[in-house]
């Protein structure tokens, strides 16, 4: 007879449930490592699926019970910094003065100069309307009840195609569209294009105009928008630097 010692069920269990576990840690392991972006963006729904269910309603109703008042006001006047809009026109007229700059240019290295500064700007264009038009769409599609539905009358969740329009938030789509295209144009202040995107998407959460779920779809978005726009930009040999030189 064998000395060593038979093994139970249960130990045949937990040796099965920790050999399924490494190899599905493996397999995210190896999704993560060759389609970042699309994992970013799977592991995000997860989160904002996990939001939905857990965080988003009992945030909301704290925040519009016990935030302190001052806090609120701040947030308040600070949030439409957010709108799409404004960084759109003001993309397009640094587009337009870099274009008049380039035909008012008496010499080839001014104007070479001008012509590849209008990179930046349409790069940052855009950016804004992939992905404006992307958010828009899924606001139209999700139909999400804003806060101000649950404050007043109970109702949460999601009504599709019914013009309600919490999800994803557009303020933190066009704030980090705005704020990523300016990462890449000028990377010297990313510190500074970082923090005001978080601060006015934050702004979302605080003013309970939109769910915290909201903020980040719309804010991951933008990100992986602007990304994939860079990709294109650099794999065009007809595209410049979208750095501004």
């Amino acid at each position: 007879m064998s000395d060593t010692p038979s093994r139970g069920p249960l130990a045949t269990v937990c040796d099965t449930v920790r050999a399924g576990t490494l190899r599905a840690g493996c397999g995210l392991v190896r999704f993560t490592r060759s389609s970042p972006r699309l994992a970013t963006l799977a592991y995000v729904s997860l989160f904002c699926l996990l939001s939905v269910l857990f965080i988003d309603r009992p945030l909301a109703l704290a925040l519009k019970n016990d935030l302190d008042p001052h806090v609120f006001g701040f947030f308040k006047t600070i949030t439409d910094i957010g709108l799409g809009g404004p960084w759109f026109v003001l993309f397009l007229a640094l587009l337009a003065f870099c274009a008049a700059m380039m035909h008012l240019s008496h010499t080839v290295e001014g104007h070479a100069k001008w012509r590849a500064r209008l990179e930046p700007w349409f790069y940052a264009l855009t950016v804004m309307i992939v992905s404006g038009i992307l958010v828009q769409l899924l606001k139209f599609t999700f139909g999400r009840y804003r806060p101000k539905f649950l404050f007043s009358d109970q109702i949460y969740g999601f009504a599709l195609f019914s013009g309600n329009n919490s999800f994803p938030s557009g303020h933190s789509q066009g704030i980090w569209a705005a704020m990523m295209a300016l990462w890449f144009i000028f990377p010297r202040y990313r510190v500074v294009w970082v923090a005001i995107a978080l601060l006015i998407s934050l702004s979302r959460v605080f003013t309970t105009v939109h769910f915290l779920s909201d903020v980040v779809m719309g804010s991951t978005l933008a990100i992986l928008c602007a990304l994939w726009v860079k990709t294109l930009f650099d794999s065009s040999v007809q595209r410049g630097s979208v750095e501004w030189k």
